[in-house]
């Protein structure tokens, strides 16, 4: 059984990671829609730095940390058999396949309804004359809804598509940790830091029947849930490296500036994958020193039950106000994108919270289903 505080601590590590992922997805300072482009490329350094510190830097942490978590929580105090196995199984077809395929859905729903309306199409899944759904056959629906030969219709759900995956290899995983760790370790971390194996994107393994390609998860996400696997089968903790944990934050910052700085240099695949290796060592030390702010605990632990629907809904909402906000607000002053990169991932999470928050009034059984019963 997980101790009080290593259980705490995880629960703070839910949350803000999730705001994380809205920042790498609020990137760009341009939105397509309606064939054609409003927002601005043309901004200053500083508003560029600091994009790229936290966009492609310092968020960049939360996904290697949500795929070390899962692994980790899913290993931890499993005993194997049939039966333990099938019951995890179950578990995770409530909590992953069942909002998977809602949140899809609805996102193949706004999407019709986007190209039905050519006056409103700013949704950034589809655009062009051989992605109109109408013209879809089955496959096409089948491909874009699973997410078999490239991101789902709700494209942030590739990581739970991934974790799906991952899950159902578990056992083999598990043989393979038992008997050959160090060079799985070895093969995945080059694989990764060399990008020989693609970072975000499944390959294609074969094909079923000629039709239906066999995929893997990324290398990064391989890597990280073997890693929390790791801890969970040997009955280790997540935070056993807390004592680095002071080195690896102060490691971390001219890690993550140089990061930033060399963001197009030809060696910053290995600069930047390495950067995310201290970074998530760093983060996992830094919930043992909001420990110590009481409040703060139980403002990030009670956010923590929103974490989910925030992360499934902030698309589109995260494009419908960018949308918005680069249509209607004049870009006159040279700092205007700066400040819509940093407001608009946080009015997005507000407004999501509020959202949740509502939800679990007026319908929390409905709820419950659409996020896995978080």
């Amino acid at each position: 059984m997980l101790d009080n505080e290593s259980s705490l601590r995880l629960k703070l590590l839910r949350f803000p990671p999730i705001i994380g992922v809205i920042y790498i997805h609020g990137y760009a300072t341009t939105v397509n829609y309606a064939g054609g482009e409003i927002g601005t490329a043309n901004i200053n350094g500083l508003t560029d730095f600091i994009r790229v510190l936290i966009s492609q830097g310092l968020a960049r942490i939360a996904v290697p940390l949500f795929f070390l978590m899962s692994g980790y929580l899913f290993f931890a105090n499993f005993r194997w058999s049939e039966k333990t196995y099938h019951k995890k199984i179950l578990t995770r077809i409530r909590s992953l396949l069942i909002p998977f395929l809602f949140w899809n859905l609805l996102a193949l729903a706004l999407i019709s309804l986007a190209q039905a309306f050519p006056s409103v199409q700013f949704m950034p899944y589809f655009t062009g004359e051989n992605n109109v759904i109408t013209n879809f056959t089955w496959f096409d629906y089948l491909n874009n809804i699973l997410g078999l030969k490239w991101y789902p219709f709700a494209y942030h759900f590739w990581f739970i598509r991934d974790l799906m995956l991952l899950v159902l290899l578990a056992p083999v995983i598990a043989v393979i940790l038992r008997f050959v760790p160090f060079p799985y370790f070895l093969i995945l971390y080059l694989c990764w830091v060399s990008s020989t194996w693609p970072v975000y994107e499944p390959i294609i393994m074969g094909w079923i029947f000629g039709v239906v390609p066999v995929f893997v998860p990324a290398a990064m996400g391989l890597l990280f849930f073997s890693a929390g696997a790791l801890c969970g089968i040997n009955g280790k903790s997540l935070f056993a490296l807390d004592r680095y944990g002071v080195a690896a934050c102060i490691a971390f910052v001219p890690i993550v500036l140089a990061d930033t700085i060399w963001y197009t240099a030809w060696f910053n695949v290995y600069l930047h994958r390495t950067g995310l290796l201290v970074g998530v060592v760093a983060a996992l030390y830094t919930t043992k020193l909001i420990l110590r702010h009481e409040r703060l605990t139980n403002w990030i632990v009670t956010l923590g039950g929103a974490s989910f629907f925030v992360y499934a809904a902030h698309e589109p909402v995260l494009r419908i106000v960018r949308t918005l906000a680069f249509k209607y607000i004049p870009f006159d002053w040279p700092y205007t994108m700066l400040i819509l990169y940093l407001a608009i991932p946080m009015v997005v999470v507000v407004l999501l919270v509020w959202c949740h928050r509502m939800l679990n009034i007026l319908c929390p059984r409905t709820l419950s289903v659409i996020t896995g019963g978080r």
